[in-house]
Parts: structure tokens; C-alpha cells; sequence
């Protein structure tokens, strides 16, 4: 019984019963001779394509949304053969990239990978920002007519007006927003594509010059306003002490500066606990929020006792609000220190369906002290079905 010895230079017999050994002649190993990329494939986050690999070389294209600095490779090759550089540290396609590959005989095969990421055609300005000393908004963009149009707050210094521009990926702007500063005149401002289309766009800025008024006061229903002392028997359903908050959608059809927000009260504040008028002075803070509740501005009033009903009108000039278009605006009021003081009146109100900025949702809130809660927690307020009586004027 024999076995085989296996050595790159020769085949030797070894008899398992004899100590001497007898060497057959030299055999030689025949090494793997194969030096090809039979497989690439490219990677770049959701997309994968396989290219075909045409004599020595790897030709193609990949759309212009993939970022052709941030790639992987995967390339297979011939059994036992070796590449250089090793695909898995290629991140980039912007250059072609020269593989070799050596088989395991040592021979040695070039291979050029060469594939392109599309120019990009896009060419729109994507967000156009305005900012001067008063007020700062993002602008509205027709991308289909190249216009942008804003009316801005009636002080406004058009020869010092900051611009910010954020174009599509991979295209330029000229001139540089951030260099123009004089907006008396429209500017046109050119956005060109990585693969050469441009389209132009003109921005416009006018100062707001036009009145607007609206006012709701269709009232067929009142809704508790201010706050409450009384404590256990005293308070039907044991409410307990609260101050009790009203508040308002304001949405409106054009940018508006709102130079004055009033709301109605019905009748005099009075006291449950004694059934007595107040005579003294009050004071209301009105806060505007987005539609997320969170506060954008705010506004305070004092107003000289004895309030007997009406209207309370905050002058909101100095805010120099922008009401955009069509966005949700909360604005929401209440009694200051209304549950210590323990007098309340009543927020006129539409009860009935009604159109247009009168037809918007109002609001409620209730705090309590002894829950450590505010009407300037946005958690205490909720949606209400009746409309406010409320007026709002200013410049569009």
C-alpha cells in the first residue's frame, strides 16, 4: 500500500512497508492562467446596475441622481486570480479607475472601468429666502412661470433687503443672491443646470399698499371668558378654579401686515362668587402661534376699568407680522391673572356655518393653578365648533 507526496518538484512513492523510498521523475503543477472580470456591479443607496464587460473595458451610465462620490463596487473575477486596487475601497466614479488582474500563473490583464453619472437637467431655484430689519419669510416660487412675487411690510427699505437662494443640485446662479441687495427694481436671476440648460427666474418685491379689513361678528352664542374662584359646592359640576381662554384660526387669502387683531365680549365681567360687577382695570394678552401651537409673536393690553362689553383691540404694528397666504394662524386671548381675580364674561360667537376667514375653527383653553397649568401651555387649548366673533386689519 502506497501513498502520493506531492511537491512542486517531484512525485514521490512511499512504501509503507520499506523504509527506502523511490522517486518517480520530475512532474511539474500547472497554475490557473485566468485573468478576467467576468462580473461588475454598482451600488449607490436603492440603486444597482451590472455592466457588460466589452474587451478589457466597462462602459456605462448611471442616472444623474446618484452621487457618484459615494459608490460601491462589486467585481468578480477568474478562480485564484488577484485585482488591484481592491474594489471595496472604491467610493467614486468620477474618474475612470484601472484594474489589474493577475492570474496565478502571474500573468497580468488591464481592465478600465469607465462609467459616467448623467448630467443633471434640473435647474429650478428651490427655495428663495428674504430678510431685512423687520421681518424675515420664505417666498413663493412659480417654477413654471419663473416669477417670484412677494409684497413686503409697508417700512420696508427695499435697498437693504438679504437674499438667500437654494438651487437644484449641481447648479449654479448668477448673480449670487447673497450679492444683490436693491430690490426697487425686479432682479432676474439665471439657474443653470450641470448639463448646460438654464432658466431664468424674476423676483419682484413690492411694498404692501392696499387696506384690508375683515370682520366677524355674527353672534347668536356666548362662551364662558375669564376666571373662576369658587370652590366646591359653589362651582356646578365641580369645576373648581380656572381661568378659561378663547381663540381663533385666522387664515388669510393674501400676505398680510395685521396692524390690529379685537375680539367681542359680550357683557361686563363679574364675579360668580358674589354676583357683583368688577370695576377695576384688566389686562388681556393675546398670543398669535403657528399651527403647531407654537408662539410667533405676542401682544398685551391694559384696559381702564369698569369694561362694561365689547370690543378688545390689540394694536399689532410693532410686531411687523407677515401673515403668510393660506396658512394656519392660531391666535388665542384670555384674562390675565383671571382665576385669582374670579371674574368672567363671555366670548361672542357664530354658532351656525359660516364662509370665508369668518368660517375658520375657534378654540378653547382652561388652566388651573392647582394643576400648575397656563394658558400659555398650547396642551390646555382645543379645537371648538363655534366661530369667534373677531376683526383684523391691516396691509396686503
Amino acid at each position: 500500500m502506497t501513498k502520493k507526496l506531492i511537491t512542486f518538484g517531484r512525485v514521490c512513492m512511499l512504501s509503507i512497508l520499506m523504509i527506502n523510498a523511490s522517486c518517480d521523475k520530475d512532474e511539474e503543477v500547472v497554475l490557473n492562467a485566468g485573468n478576467f472580470i467576468t462580473s461588475v456591479k454598482l451600488t449607490s443607496g436603492d440603486f444597482t446596475k451590472d455592466f457588460e464587460i466589452k474587451d478589457n473595458e466597462v462602459n456605462g451610465v448611471v442616472p444623474y441622481m446618484i452621487d457618484d462620490l459615494d459608490i460601491a463596487l462589486a467585481i468578480t473575477i477568474s478562480d485564484k486570480a488577484t485585482v488591484t486596487p481592491d474594489p471595496s475601497t472604491i467610493t467614486s466614479i468620477k474618474d475612470p479607475i484601472n484594474f489589474i488582474i493577475t492570474a496565478e500563473n502571474g500573468e497580468k490583464k488591464n481592465y478600465v472601468v469607465n462609467i459616467k453619472r448623467e448630467l443633471s437637467p434640473e435647474n429650478e431655484i428651490v427655495s428663495f429666502q428674504i430678510k431685512t430689519d423687520l421681518f424675515k419669510t420664505n417666498v413663493d416660487i412659480d417654477n413654471e412661470t419663473g416669477k417670484i412675487n412677494q409684497r413686503v411690510l409697508p417700512n420696508t427699505m427695499l435697498t437693504s433687503i438679504e437674499t438667500t437662494g437654494v438651487i437644484s443640485d449641481r447648479a449654479t446662479i448668477s448673480p449670487d443672491p447673497k450679492t444683490i441687495s436693491d430690490y426697487r427694481n425686479p432682479i432676474t436671476f439665471t439657474v443653470t443646470a450641470e448639463n448646460g440648460e438654464s432658466k431664468e427666474y424674476l423676483v419682484t418685491l413690492e411694498l404692501m399698499n392696499e387696506e384690508y379689513a375683515a370682520q366677524c361678528d355674527i353672534s347668536n352664542a356666548s362662551k364662558w371668558f375669564g376666571g373662576d374662584d369658587r370652590e366646591g359646592d359653589l362651582n356646578p359640576g365641580g369645576i373648581g378654579p380656572r381661568n378659561v381662554g378663547t381663540g381663533q384660526v385666522i387664515l388669510v387669502a393674501k400676505d398680510t401686515y395685521p396692524t390690529k387683531f379685537g375680539f367681542l365680549l359680550r357683557r361686563p365681567f363679574e364675579s360668580r362668587r358674589t354676583n357683583t360687577n368688577y370695576l377695576g382695570d384688566l389686562e388681556f394678552k393675546l398670543n398669535i402661534r403657528d399651527i403647531n401651537g407654537v408662539v410667533i409673536a405676542s401682544k398685551n393690553i391694559m384696559i381702564n376699568g369698569p369694561f362694561t362689553g365689547g370690543w378688545i383691540d390689540f394694536d399689532l404694528t410693532s410686531l411687523n407680522l407677515l401673515l403668510k397666504k393660506n396658512t394656519q394662524y392660531n391666535f388665542t386671548y384670555y384674562l390675565i391673572n383671571g382665576e385669582a381675580l374670579g371674574v368672567s364674561s363671555g366670548s361672542d360667537a357664530n354658532l351656525n356655518v359660516d364662509s370665508g376667514i369668518c368660517g375658520a375653527t375657534g378654540f378653547s383653553g382652561t388652566s388651573k393653578e392647582r394643576e400648575n397649568t397656563s394658558l400659555e401651555d398650547w396642551s390646555v387649548w382645543y379645537s371648538h365648533e363655534w366661530h369667534f366673533n373677531f376683526r383684523i386689519e391691516g396691509k396686503q
